[in-house]
């Protein structure tokens, strides 16, 4: 069987060698003969890029591909995820193309597909068109219907404005916070400022000139961020916030210049938005603390695979109303079908208005959690028969304090005191990952060291 080549967030790779103009222009046909098939017969889709090299490059050549298939294309230009997913969904396309690195170093990139309600489509629905992109096997289009290329002007206008509808924009006016700002020279750098000066704050900018090298490494981590926590000292912020380079992470920093984890934001955020019935879904590799904040609030928590598209598929097949990723990835699904980190630091700024708490205070409601991770050499051909030997072992070793297992991609048992145990064969490298976490320290080590231990008897 050949290798996927969409994985958790489209088709990734060095930019202009693994990811070409020519990958781009024929995924473009590919999905818009899918769309042809499945959609409107003239449809209309969205494509959008990033700051990095080659980006806009790619872009073109995905819209000279969807035009060749036969459907007229909304170009948004260098626009964040927020901005392009609430476009997508808001002006009825049935579907769109992002190029993003994300998180990546800045010569890798990606072509991320979204469907017509601007959410990142499922491997069930990639998996088609990476069938009919591997059969090349593209439907003709005669030149009178070949689609039409536009510009489009307005999109960054659109989203600010049903964002500042969907927050209580006046009420935080009134709290005048004074925030710093960090968008990794991202096009998030284009509409940060104007979005928190909407929120009535004072906002002080870091990183903020578009730029296909950001000024820290992309993925927003408390060990990335030092220059907006010095900025959040010296300004005397009520808020940091750091974004990865397409602003669907987030990362926020306290007034004391302390990051907050992100399994302590998605507790924060959790408990203002869960209400007694609903349903949260997590990966299966989140904290344990979201399964005490679920309980708490009377809410249903499922475990999705690891991956963007899982997390997605399952918020939309099983009606979750909130999602987090310990990427620094929120989903308030009530609202919006994608992580928006943008509209996710709104969100904060709002519950520190109406709770009348600092970022600290909010973030001290919650224990904090410890995870450890181990990964342990195993030879392909053998990943599958380590996996079934442990859970075997798993059925008479390991159980006391057990709460329940889940066998959602790996098998993790979850514990009394909120801890689990995880075992997760890689779908990169031939290895096993045995993690766990705890509300201590000393409890998250022993049952690595223990689930280690396990695995190696297994092999």
């Amino acid at each position: 069987m050949e290798q996927r080549l969409f994985g958790t967030a489209g088709i990734r790779g060095v930019t202009n060698a693994g990811i070409t103009p020519e990958l781009a222009l024929h995924l473009a046909r590919a999905y818009g003969d899918w769309i042809h098939r499945h959609a409107r017969k003239h449809g209309s889709v969205a494509v959008g890029h990033d700051t990095r090299y080659g980006a806009e490059m790619l872009a073109r050549a995905a819209a000279s591909g969807f035009a060749s298939a036969g459907l007229h294309v909304q170009f948004y230009g260098c626009v964040p995820t927020g901005v392009f997913s609430l476009n997508v969904a808001r002006t009825n396309q049935d579907g769109g193309l992002l190029v993003t690195g994300s998180h990546m170093p800045p010569d890798r990139i990606g072509l991320l597909l979204v469907e017509g309600d601007g959410a990142i489509a499922p491997f069930s629905l990639t998996d088609q068109v990476e069938a009919l992109l591997r059969a090349e096997n593209f439907r003709e289009v005669a030149p009178s219907d070949i689609g039409r290329l536009e510009e489009a002007f307005h999109a960054y206008e659109t989203y600010v404005s049903e964002c500042m509808q969907a927050l209580d924009a006046p009420f935080i006016r009134t709290k005048k916070y004074r925030v710093a700002v960090d968008p990794a020279n991202g096009p998030g750098s284009y509409v940060a400022k104007e979005f928190f000066q909407w929120l009535g704050c004072d906002v002080h900018l870091i990183n903020f000139d578009p730029n296909p090298v950001p000024g820290r490494p992309s993925e927003p981590r408390a060990e990335t961020v030092g220059e907006a926590i010095a900025l959040v000292r010296s300004e005397k912020c009520d808020l940091g916030v750091c974004f990865d380079v397409d602003a669907d992470r987030a990362l926020f920093i306290d007034a004391d210049s302390l990051p907050l984890s992100e399994a302590t934001v998605g507790a924060v955020f959790a408990r203002r938005e869960l209400q007694k019935g609903d349903l949260c879904v997590v990966p299966v590799n989140s904290s344990g603390l979201i399964e005490q904040v679920c309980r708490d609030a009377g809410a249903r928590l499922e475990y999705t695979a690891v991956g963007q598209p899982h997390t997605v598929e399952a918020i939309k097949k099983r009606g979750a109303v909130y999602a987090y990723e310990e990427s620094g990835k929120y989903w308030f699904a009530r609202k919006f079908l994608w992580s928006d980190g943008l509209y996710n630091a709104g969100r904060f700024l709002e519950l520190m208005a109406k709770t009348g708490k600092t970022a600290a205070q909010l973030a001290s409601e919650f224990p904090p959690y410890h995870q450890v991770k181990k990964n342990v050499a195993v030879e392909n051909g053998r990943l599958a028969l380590a996996m079934g030997n442990i859970r075997d072992r798993l059925k008479t070793c390991l159980i006391e304090g057990a709460l329940r297992d889940v066998t959602v991609d790996g098998f993790k048992r979850v514990y009394e005191d909120n801890s689990w145990l995880l075992f997760r064969k890689s779908g990169t490298e031939p290895l096993i990952r045995v993690y766990s976490d705890a509300p201590t320290a000393e409890r998250a080590r022993e049952l690595a060291a223990q689930g280690e231990a396990l695995l190696k008897e297994c092999l």
